[in-house]
């Protein structure tokens, strides 16, 4: 139902890169390699434990000398898409870019830039680390799978929200809906104030005032519900970045301004046309300017919010 800001991603991955690797290597320094690497009973208890504490740890799984997955991948209980995954046994991963990185360090970790999974569409991060025995042999490879963006939201302490995310947007898509539906009925009930303008006895200057009244309420009401799904459901914004809120703001304001400005001209020309509608046209000018202050302000909020922005 969302669409991932993957440059935001990629933006904030590169703010944050220092932490995620020391991160990414504590946790990686943390297992007990040579125990994991012939044991998937073993992974899969270290992917359960990690998932715990982790919630953005996704898969682990072990590699021979060659690069040839040993076992099938250890999935954590949290790992997303999982019916798009294969198991793995058996894969050749002696030409992915970690690997040939990993093949020139010994019993180093080595993390990667961030990829588009080929199973999920989604941003991770992958880290490797070459098991060497005191011998000198060559034991093979124990790679970690991390979710990028449950791993940025972990940062940001954003745990609990990004899990209620997508019931919040389903709520919001349900709202921008039934707006449209009003704006499709007020429509409609325009369409038949414009056929009844026809009728013998009826005056057709205020028919068809009221008639542009209704369609200009519906074409607000459809562009409020349209922007609601634009901003809250079509597009994964970040709540922790101006830019996401500067437009939010912008574009709900904007609605409220134009359909505020439209009834106040509808409201000034009917009482212009009735003759006695001096207290009609004086709240036309009043919402009038309400319309000329809203706008102003925010003119006002978005001139402060770039200069802060600039400062910062």
């Amino acid at each position: 139902m969302s669409t991932h800001n993957h440059f935001r991603l990629l933006e904030q991955y590169q703010q944050y890169q220092s932490v995620i690797h020391s991160l990414m290597e504590s946790i990686m320094t943390s297992l007990n390699g040579p125990e994991l690497q012939q044991s998937s009973q073993a992974q899969q208890q270290s992917i359960d434990y990690l998932s715990r504490a982790y919630p953005f740890v996704e898969l682990l799984y072990s590699l021979d000398s060659d690069g040839i997955q040993l076992m099938d991948s250890a999935y954590s209980p949290t790992m997303s898409e999982r019916k798009r995954r294969s198991p793995g046994k058996g894969s050749d991963r002696s030409r992915r870019p970690y690997m040939l990185a990993a093949k020139q360090s010994a019993n180093a970790v080595v993390v990667t830039s961030p990829y588009l999974s080929n199973a999920t569409h989604q941003l991770a991060i992958s880290v490797v680390r070459h098991l060497v025995d005191e011998q000198g042999r060559d034991l093979g490879y124990l790679v970690i799978n991390f979710n990028l963006r449950r791993l940025i939201s972990y940062l940001n302490g954003d745990e609990m929200r990004f899990r209620c995310h997508h019931y919040f947007q389903w709520i919001y898509g349900l709202i921008g809906g039934l707006l449209i539906l009003v704006a499709a009925l007020l429509l409609y009930s325009a369409f038949e104030s414009l056929m009844s303008v026809f009728d013998a006895n009826s005056n057709i200057a205020t028919g068809a005032f009221g008639t542009v009244i209704l369609i200009t309420l519906g074409m607000s009401i459809f562009d409020l519900g349209k922007t609601i799904l634009e901003e809250e459901v079509l597009v994964n914004k970040d709540i922790h970045h101006h830019d996401s809120t500067r437009r939010t703001i912008s574009r709900f304001m904007a609605a409220i301004i134009i359909a505020v400005s439209i009834e106040a001209l509808l409201l000034m020309f009917k009482s212009l046309l009735d003759g006695n509608g001096g207290d009609q046209l004086i709240n036309a000018v009043w919402m009038l300017m309400a319309a000329v202050a809203m706008l102003g302000g925010l003119g006002v909020y978005l001139k402060l919010s770039r200069d802060n922005q600039t400062a910062d």
